[in-house]
């Protein structure tokens, strides 16, 4: 893995100067090799995606490989991940936590605003960890440094020291043992892990004590379990389509909160997953909007969660008809 890091270190401003190609040695390290070397130190393949970058259509100042937790995010765009950055110098490179750029980028248009906005978000990402892994330094100590041949502060590269959580730095000339790298790696990881349990709104915190379905609490893994399926339940993109596809009348009562409320309830109802929490297994559960929940209107989702078994929503229309 390190040799693969060290390719790129030599190889990179002069692929720089050419036009780019699949082809091309740097290109082929960052977006095959290096992803690969990773791919083979993470236990759970089907919970991550490892992702390499060299630009798009034109060669990146900074290019990078990334980790993406699937239950946070799949792409660089938004969310938070592990992340490898190389200074556009090669001088060296940065194991680090990021936020992901570019959605900041667009909902915020004045660079000082986006850069105000990551500093903010990376500070409290900061505030969450428990404990920094040794040898890696909080971006607000000292932030890292990616820009020497471009010192634009309107660049992805200078978001990317912005958006910078912790990070630590590999010099060209000083690079690590194959051990000390992948135990960074497997760390930083570590770390990743517990911010995707531990980050859950206050609301999603409660929730956990209002599940019914679920055996007494075991330890943290049941806890940490709970809380995952929270973060399922609650991932908006899936919440949108499951609306979207079955609609917004309750499934058990016919509620519909736009005949009652007017426009403040257009479009609103909440979606219950049918499966109960104690039969969820693995890291990442596949989940089908149409199958796989309900909708339902507020009451209707708090009662469903009293019944012995919360997916049987016949029961739960019987309890109500009568």
């Amino acid at each position: 893995m390190v040799n693969n890091f060290k390719i790129v270190l030599d190889n990179f401003l002069k692929s720089r100067k050419e036009k780019m190609s699949g082809s091309d040695i740097s290109y082929q390290t960052i977006c095959k090799d290096i992803p690969n070397d990773i791919n083979e130190l993470i236990s759970n393949n089907d919970r991550y995606i490892v992702e390499g970058s060299v630009g798009v259509g034109n060669w990146a100042s900074v290019p990078w490989v990334a980790i993406f937790d699937k239950l946070v995010t799949t792409s660089a765009q938004s969310g938070y991940y592990p992340v490898f950055l190389f200074r556009d110098d090669m001088s060296g490179f940065y194991l680090s936590l990021g936020i992901g750029v570019t959605n900041v980028r667009l909902e915020y248009k004045k660079s000082k605003k986006i850069e105000e906005v990551l500093k903010i978000q990376s500070f409290n990402m900061y505030s969450r960890i428990e404990e920094v892994p040794k040898g890696f330094f909080s971006s607000t100590e000292k932030p890292i440094q990616l820009r020497f041949t471009n010192t634009n502060n309107t660049s992805l590269a200078k978001n990317y020291e912005d958006g910078c959580v912790i990070a630590k730095f590999y010099p060209s000339n000083n690079l690590p043992s194959e051990l000390d790298l992948k135990l960074d790696i497997q760390n930083l990881l570590k770390v990743y892990e517990d911010l995707t349990y531990n980050t859950l709104s206050d609301s999603a915190d409660e929730a956990v004590e209002q599940i019914k379905d679920f055996p007494k609490f075991v330890g943290v893994e049941k806890l940490k379990e709970v809380k995952q399926h929270i973060r399922i339940e609650r991932n908006q993109r899936l919440i949108k389509e499951v609306k979207k596809r079955k609609g917004y009348v309750c499934e058990c009562c016919g509620m519909d909160f736009e005949k009652v409320y007017g426009e403040i309830g257009k479009n609103f109802i909440e979606a219950h997953h049918k499966q109960p929490i104690a039969t969820l297994k693995g890291d990442l559960v596949e989940l089908d909007a149409e199958k796989d929940f309900y909708v339902l209107c507020s009451n209707c989702h708090s009662m469903i969660h009293k019944l012995e078994d919360p997916s049987n929503l016949d029961d739960l229309k019987s309890r109500f008809n009568n």
